[in-house]
């Protein structure tokens, strides 16, 4: 076999053999690389070679209005340079070999929220499409500035996040590695995402855009949720729970329209949600307004004025805190004795009833 060198080049009779090999070799090798990079960029490539590790994905995908624009035409650089688009690439390869050596995690992409992740993706690719020539047609009720939004930076696609992939129509997601579930990805499609904590908009003065309702929304649309409006969320004196399960399920939802510093505290009267060291500081405020626990707290049909029956539950054992206590403290004494009454009341507490005369 004919050793190869350069040579070879230089050798007027060998040197032809070596252009035309040489050529063969670069044409070859141009086939392949546009093949193969046709190849990666089809949806036939980017469903069942990365993402079919995460199905959901795949569904909302085809769900979504985006089903007929190609994965590339959104995650690869517009118009970009050869050098460019190889080395995003070269990024995917090296996703791909996670897939393919089962070290990869859910759910992929998981911090595509983020302003530099934003970038890679930025406005450029949905104005292929979303340009003068498209109307743009927000929700009824709706007033987006868009051009406002770009020229402060923001990209279509830190608002728009999951717009080609939106969850709602995947399962939960379970992470083959550990059998756990996994959260899918934030979604800043809704309200919640414009006055997220890394977001714009807000009602504190420390916040980029303001916050006031009349910014997005016409005057005369309806501010007041319908969920406001739904029995058990607040009824004065009455049940009043669906709005502190709103609160614990959407931890940003009442920031949108309420000032949390303030809010909460006028009605509540006691910082809400209660801090970490509350259990052991509490007292004294109990003390003071038991009226404030019962707003919350209120157990038993004699509990509503005083708001003490709920205290109990921890303070006095082995009562029923859905019952008055004083029917039932003759009881517990005696079965307890009455030394943990001292934990809160003085010796002479008791003497005020039991002790005729004493004042």
């Amino acid at each position: 076999m004919p050793k190869v060198s350069v040579e070879g080049f230089k050798d007027p009779v060998r040197r032809p053999r070596y252009v035309i090999w040489a050529g063969v070799a670069v044409m070859a090798l141009a086939a392949f690389v546009v093949v193969a990079f046709g190849a990666t960029s089809t949806y036939w490539f980017c469903a069942g070679a990365c993402h079919k590790v995460q199905d959901d994905t795949i569904t909302a995908y085809e769900h979504s209005v985006h089903n007929m624009v190609s994965c590339m035409s959104c995650h690869e650089p517009v118009n970009a340079d050869p050098i460019t688009f190889t080395l995003k690439k070269a990024k995917a390869l090296g996703e791909l070999v996670l897939t393919v050596s089962n070290n990869y995690e859910l759910p992929l992409n998981a911090e595509s929220h983020l302003a530099e992740n934003a970038e890679e993706m930025g406005s450029e690719q949905c104005t292929q499409c979303h340009s003068a020539n498209r109307v743009i047609t927000p929700s009824a009720g709706i007033v987006i500035n868009h051009e406002i939004h770009e020229q402060n930076d923001i990209h279509c696609t830190m608002c728009h996040n999951r717009v080609a992939h939106v969850e709602d129509f995947a399962l939960e997601l379970i992470d083959p590695q550990t059998d756990e579930p996994n959260q899918p990805h934030e979604d800043f499609m809704a309200m919640e995402g414009c006055y997220r904590a890394e977001g714009c908009h807000g009602l504190e003065s420390n916040y980029r855009a303001p916050g006031e309702c009349s910014r997005c929304h016409p005057a005369d649309f309806e501010l007041k949720p319908a969920n406001h409006s739904v029995a058990g969320f607040y009824e004065a004196g009455g049940d009043s729970s669906g709005h502190w399960k709103l609160k614990a399920e959407r931890p940003e939802y009442c920031r949108i329209c309420h000032l949390e510093s303030t809010f909460c505290v006028d009605c509540h009267g006691v910082e809400m949600p209660h801090p970490a060291d509350f259990t052991t500081t509490h007292g004294a405020e109990g003390k003071a307004s038991p009226q404030v626990c019962s707003t919350c707290h209120a157990k038993g049909e004699q509990s509503a004025s005083a708001g003490t029956e709920f205290c109990n539950a921890c303070h006095h054992k082995g009562s029923d805190p859905t019952k008055p206590w004083i029917p039932q403290h003759f009881g517990v004494v005696a079965a307890e004795g009455a030394q943990g009454c001292f934990e809160c009341h003085g010796p002479t507490f008791c003497a005020a009833c039991h002790v005729r005369s004493v004042l």
